[in-house]
């Protein structure tokens, strides 16, 4: 494949801006997974502004993202009919003393869009509706411990979770006892937890899928053993809502979860996230049982921020007026079937490897002994940057990744596989990565 791709070289002000960002706010980022240390030396330290699927950096480099903010930009950068609806939302005010209109409007037209749940409650970020459905499954149970799926990497950046990653650091040790773990499409694994009448399991909680699909029944198995020993099922679509279908990978399987999170991708990057759920179990956080103990449930000022459920609102509709999941499917299949070819004519089989759905798919990098490996990954970032393509291992193709895009990205992945052959071939990055190896966001040491 000839390319034209050009490469980006100057970074001079992206480096200046990360070296005082980090002496004002820690990490330098407030997502871990945007550090400096998630990416190689010469990632762009911040993006001044973005249209479609392209972003800009510091220094002028214009990039194609593939990520598209940690996938909550679900149709496009600055996308058009969402900024209106945003800014007239703002115009009319952003937060009263009492529900605001479209609080309902929001709620019903999200219920019917997911085909999930009975009741609503919007927030601001995942992890507060992650955590007030481990709450809401603790008291409706009367029990306290939580059963979550190990390979999935991120629920909340709550105790319940965090306790269970190596980055335990400011959680008292008690809290461990209280946070289960089960593998995902492992039946029997499930089993194991749930086997003693005294398991004190108020729930289980899991994407309904990440990369790997869900194998010889799981979902709808799991489901069904959650019911008979009555534990409350909670399927996290943070990331798979609004990629496998509208209303969720949940329902894309046929399974039906006693309670669902959404966030991300619901609002074309605005802040809004949801909690939905049988009538009966978010009911406990109401105010309509007289005489029954008050659950605490998400008591947020800026939850129902009338610009997020603007946003949120036309996300969905342009989602079914231009008929985009199908069209993101589509697309998406024409470039993993392309990648996967310029995988094949370097000869990497062995090396690169791309799992995952057309919607979302990720690319394993590995060592010529056949090991997932930073620094070989690190080397694949770094190239696909220096081609103008903002790559961190996954693929998301959106509404605007359209033909040029594609072309650009593939043609940027077979130059990249061409750096990344001579990596295997010589056995080491030594010589061809530029600083150090990107770091997991899990670690027990900075």
């Amino acid at each position: 494949m000839m390319s034209t791709v050009k490469k980006i070289e100057t970074f001079d002000r992206s480096r200046a801006f990360s070296a005082q960002i980090q002496n004002l706010i820690p990490g330098g980022a407030h997502t871990y997974s945007k550090g400096d240390d998630q990416f190689p030396l010469n990632a762009p330290g911040a993006i001044t502004h973005g249209k479609g699927a392209h972003v800009w950096d510091l220094d002028g480099n214009e990039f194609i993202d593939c990520s598209m903010g940690l996938t909550s930009v679900c149709i496009g950068h600055g996308y058009e009919p969402v900024a209106q609806a945003v800014c007239e939302a703002a115009f009319q005010g952003t937060n009263f003393q009492r529900p605001a209109v479209i609080e309902l409007e929001a709620a019903k037209l999200f219920l019917e869009t997911v085909e999930s749940g009975d009741m609503v409650k919007f927030a601001k970020n995942g992890s507060t509706v992650t955590t007030a459905a481990v709450k809401l499954a603790r008291a409706f149970t009367g029990r306290s411990r939580v059963a979550l799926a190990r390979e999935h990497n991120f629920f909340s950046y709550d105790d319940w979770f965090i306790v269970t990653t190596p980055c335990d650091r400011g959680i008292p040790s008690k809290v461990r006892e209280m946070t289960a773990t089960f593998s995902y499409n492992n039946y029997e694994s499930v089993e194991a937890l749930l086997a003693n009448n005294d398991h004190d399991i108020a729930c289980l909680i899991m994407e309904p899928v990440k990369f790997d699909p869900p194998r010889d029944d799981f979902l709808h198995k799991v489901a069904a053993l959650c019911k008979e020993r009555g534990v409350l099922l909670i399927l996290d679509e943070m990331i798979s809502g609004f990629k496998w279908s509208l209303n969720g990978a949940h329902n894309f399987y046929g399974v039906k979860p006693d309670m669902a999170t959404w966030g991300k991708g619901i609002a074309n990057g605005f802040s809004a996230c949801a909690l939905t759920g049988r009538a009966d179990i978010m009911e406990l956080g109401g105010i309509r049982r007289e005489g029954d103990d008050k659950l605490f449930l998400i008591s947020t000022t800026h939850g129902a921020e009338t610009t997020g459920l603007a946003a949120m609102i036309a996300t969905i509709k342009a989602f079914k007026q231009h008929n985009m999941v199908e069209s993101n499917w589509t697309r998406g299949a024409a470039l993993k079937l392309r990648l996967e070819q310029i995988v094949r004519q370097h000869g990497l089989e062995n090396s690169l490897q791309l799992l995952g759905y057309p919607c979302l798919f990720v690319l394993v990098c590995r060592n010529p002994a056949g090991t997932p490996d930073d620094a070989y990954r690190t080397l694949m970032m770094q190239e696909m940057i220096t081609r103008g393509v903002l790559f961190q291992g996954m693929f998301y193709p959106t509404w605007s990744h359209q033909q040029p895009e594609i072309d650009h990205m593939a043609m940027a992945f077979d130059e990249s596989c061409a750096v990344y052959r001579r990596a295997t071939e010589v056995g080491t990055t030594d010589g061809l990565l530029i600083g150090s190896p990107a770091k997991p966001v899990f670690r027990k040491t900075i």
